[in-house]
């Protein structure tokens, strides 16, 4: 099978190892993998600030740099989101639109790609730790859902404990602009989250979106309780060598 990387900014300028995780996951599970040159930003903060046009210039660019007809897997639930949302950009019976559509359809979150291929449930995953999971309400499919595609797979690891602050559904308090809008509002739900996963004594705090992670790992630094922030990739990544 082959597939395209689609790294947001975010990813590639915070965290890297994420990048270089999913990848090594992708490859043991026998997919060939290209990184298509000229990737900026996604359209996302544009489009949630209300600058439509913006939005539709980045997409029309996203929609020449992934125009080969390969899955595109993207370790990040907000900006898969994004990509998913490029039909609304574009006038219904417009060239535009159905390539926008079809870009769509064809864009996974690095875990729904990853618990969707064969092979997924044999892979050799070992790791002793205790680790926090984080479901951020910008995954794929329902929030809080059991089965969603992350939980899946941390369930894959042997040795690995999964545990869930008390309000898992609860936002963790970052949202994009919201953090910016309503700073007061953000830090205290951040405070909260932050709380919940401390009472939990993990060693560990994971996610599928590094926004989430970003946000809670700096707010626990800043409260002299600072976690190792790791996306599940890493965790899948760190399983197969048998320790982080």
């Amino acid at each position: 099978m082959h597939a395209q990387l689609f790294i947001p900014c975010l990813v590639e300028d915070c965290q890297p190892e994420a990048a270089v995780a999913a990848t090594r996951v992708l490859e043991r599970l026998g997919v060939a993998l290209r990184h298509p040159s000229g990737q900026t930003c996604c359209g996302q903060l544009a489009y949630k600030a209300g600058d439509v046009a913006g939005a539709r210039s980045l997409a029309l660019r996203y929609l020449d740099i992934f125009d080969a007809p390969e899955p595109v897997v993207c370790p990040s639930g907000s900006c898969t989101k994004m990509l998913r949302t490029y039909p609304e950009l574009f006038a219904l019976g417009t060239p535009e639109r159905a390539r926008a559509e079809g870009l769509a359809a064809r864009t996974f979150e690095f875990c729904e790609f990853v618990a969707g291929l064969p092979g997924a449930a044999e892979l050799p995953l070992n790791l002793d730790a205790r680790a926090c999971y984080h479901g951020s309400c910008q995954m794929p499919g329902v929030p809080g859902d059991p089965a969603d595609a992350p939980r899946r797979l941390l369930g894959l690891v042997r040795g690995l404990t999964v545990v869930e602050a008390e309000r898992a559904d609860r936002c963790c308090g970052f949202g994009g602009l919201f953090s910016l809008q309503f700073a007061s509002v953000s830090e205290a739900l951040t405070d909260d989250k932050c709380r919940e996963i401390l009472a939990l004594a993990p060693d560990m705090l994971v996610s599928a979106e590094p926004s989430c992670l970003m946000s809670l790992s700096g707010r626990l630094a800043k409260m002299g309780r600072p976690l190792p922030a790791l996306h599940v990739a890493q965790v899948l990544d760190a399983g197969l060598r048998g320790g982080l």
